[in-house]
């Protein structure tokens, strides 16, 4: 029989007189381990691409298609995947998610065709689309109301690390498997399917959906977790119908879905054609060439850290509205500036720097989404976190096919103008979200 949240528990033990157990500790690393193969998994291919473009062979055109897909698919599965995770549970799903995305990933490095690798691509998006809206739906009930935000930031965090491996850890590989022509990125990508499917078994054996679920997990820390919450018990749920029509109506979720998408669409640039650039317009090397494509998500990371702090401090100093539009909109005018710097570096290292502080700017911002999310999701929040994310991806699947037209038409000068341009965009729409505006009702949250 499932324990209430808040258990009642014997007059011999009070929870006031135990120490918490750390489970929610657990769940979260949890979290941020599987951000990290997302990641992994998501950014390994700008480095690869080269080599399979060679060895394939792939045209320009080709491959900024095959960087594109997993975007489409990872848009398009944003609400879909949230809502069943909503319905059937963030264990089973997020399990289900990494095995079938590290599955794919892996079967890439077994294909022989354009064709078989844009399906598995597809599919690799389309997998991991529930990925941020389930871990999302995780932390709102592991996690406690006062911490959400630095929770939040310590799992997108997770992703940054990947980030950094990624391009870092595929040129290493890449060497080790091919000394000579330093293209193997077969083996390179089946090592990271088989390594990923390993977390979906970790992942299904140690997390539970509830805190109320685990048997490791002891009243203490169930009322920690439950500390400032509403009950549950005094709420109905919300047919769907009445779920997406709270959606589509809510104007700040339509400003915040626009900056995602501007932000996605500039931001994806570090993670597709920066080595390509670093290439093409400087001539460094592979190995080199990862290291400084990984170097952005990695002082990235400085910036995600210090958001979830920035927008709990400015909630608690400003309020819930601008606590959260403040970190999404101001830090969207820093990182378009540090674009605009790119096109008069003269060297690599210079502008690797500049894009580091974008990518730095960019982070900061991007707990006050998350937590911003959470404020208005109610119980809903995975499929509050799938509706942003679709649009955000929506704006991450158009980037490598736009940017690369713009490349081949008008030189690279103009592309970091084009990514300015997206982050203007993304911090004046930032300014029109209000996080005390929630989907749904009270009593239907």
């Amino acid at each position: 029989m499932m324990r209430p949240m808040a258990m009642q528990t014997s007059t011999a033990f009070p929870s006031t007189f135990m120490n918490p157990t750390g489970v929610r500790h657990r769940v979260v690393a949890l979290a941020m381990l599987m951000s990290l193969f997302l990641y992994l998994d998501r950014n390994c291919l700008s480095i690869t691409l080269k080599a399979m473009q060679e060895d394939l062979p792939l045209t320009d055109s080709q491959a900024s298609w095959l960087l594109s897909a997993f975007f489409w698919s990872y848009a398009l599965a944003q609400v879909p995947s949230g809502w069943l995770s909503d319905r059937y549970g963030a264990r089973r799903m997020l399990s289900l998610y990494i095995f079938f995305w590290s599955l794919f990933t892996g079967l890439m490095g077994l294909t022989a065709s354009f064709a078989l690798l844009l399906v598995y691509r597809l599919g690799c998006g389309l997998s991991q689309a529930g990925a941020y809206p389930t871990s999302g739906n995780l932390l709102s009930k592991w996690v406690p109301l006062r911490s959400r935000a630095l929770a939040s930031s310590l799992v997108a965090n997770g992703g940054r690390v990947g980030g950094v491996l990624a391009p870092l850890l595929t040129a290493y590989l890449m060497v080790a498997f091919d000394p000579i022509n330093q293209k193997g990125w077969r083996p390179a990508l089946m090592v990271y399917g088989l390594t990923g499917i390993a977390v979906a078994w970790l992942f299904w054996w140690i997390v539970r959906d509830q805190p109320v679920d685990h048997p490791a997990c002891n009243a203490a820390e169930l009322d920690l977790i439950a500390l400032g919450r509403t009950a549950a018990t005094a709420k109905t749920s919300a047919s769907t119908r009445r779920l997406l029509g709270g959606i589509v109506s809510n104007r700040s979720l339509w400003f915040s879905a626009i900056s995602q998408f501007g932000t996605n669409f500039s931001w994806l640039f570090l993670i597709t054609w920066m080595p390509r650039f670093l290439d093409e317009v400087h001539k460094v090397g592979l190995v080199e060439r990862g290291w400084l494509t990984s170097q952005p998500l990695f002082w990235g990371m400085i910036g995600m850290l210090g958001g979830g702090l920035l927008t709990d401090w400015l909630t608690r100093l400003l309020g819930l509205r601008w606590g959260r539009r403040l970190p999404m909109s101001i830090t969207r005018f820093f990182a378009a500036g540090a674009f605009l710097l790119c096109p008069w570096l003269p060297t690599p290292v210079l502008a690797t720097a500049a894009l580091c502080a974008a990518a730095i700017f960019t982070d900061l911002g991007v707990p006050a989404i998350w937590a911003y999310k959470q404020d208005v999701g109610g119980k809903y929040v995975g499929a509050v976190l799938g509706w942003g994310n679709m649009w955000g991806n929506l704006g991450a699947a158009v980037s490598p096919v736009v940017l690369n037209w713009v490349i081949l038409g008008y030189g690279w000068d103009a592309m970091f103008l084009t990514c300015a341009g997206g982050f203007m965009l993304s911090g004046l729409a930032a300014l029109g979200v209000d996080a005390r505006s929630p989907i749904l009702p009270p009593d239907e949250q």
